[in-house]
């Protein structure tokens, strides 16, 4: 199976990461977590599907670690480390900016009131039950809302690749 599906998800990560060493290893972790799952994992897609999938949720996993961990570099001076690659610094910035724009774009489709839930929720940080209060709706239809909206965001993020 690795043989077979190892190219595919490497050109995936690599095309989002533009990082061999990173791409190695999100390939290795997709494949890790398949051995660790053993039989405990129902797939009701084909393989290379679940596959394709791990591998782009590995990438959206890699990025929301990496501005983690760039909020604890905040006011350290990167120019100074040893071996810093601008080159290589620049072209993430330019994939964060496309994930932002794409993610930006497939929100601003929502629905307006699953929109303002989504916002709430993911960029103000606010709690189902302070997003109730402030839009004078239940926990339950924000919770219906943050649901719709977070399938829909999937089903738009997760681009369609030959089987």
């Amino acid at each position: 199976m690795y043989e077979k599906h190892w190219k595919l998800l490497y050109a995936i990560c690599y095309h989002k990461t533009g990082n061999t060493q990173v791409s190695e290893e999100l390939v290795q972790d997709v494949f890790i977590g398949l051995w660790q799952r053993g039989g405990q994992l129902t797939i009701t897609t084909s393989m290379k599907s679940y596959l394709i999938k791990s591998a782009k949720t590995g990438v959206m996993k890699y990025y929301r670690d990496k501005v983690k961990r760039e909020d604890a570099f905040t006011g350290y001076d990167l120019w100074e480390v040893p071996g810093f690659d601008e080159k290589a610094v620049q072209h993430n910035l330019a994939i964060d900016k496309f994930l932002e724009q794409d993610l930006q774009r497939i929100v601003n489709q929502l629905p307006d009131q699953c929109q303002k839930v989504y916002r709430l929720s993911r960029e103000e940080h606010l709690t189902t039950n302070a997003i109730a209060t402030r839009l004078n709706i239940s926990q339950k239809t924000v919770k219906n809302h943050l649901t719709k909206a977070l399938s829909l965001i999937r089903s738009k993020i997760d681009y369609p690749m030959g089987s």
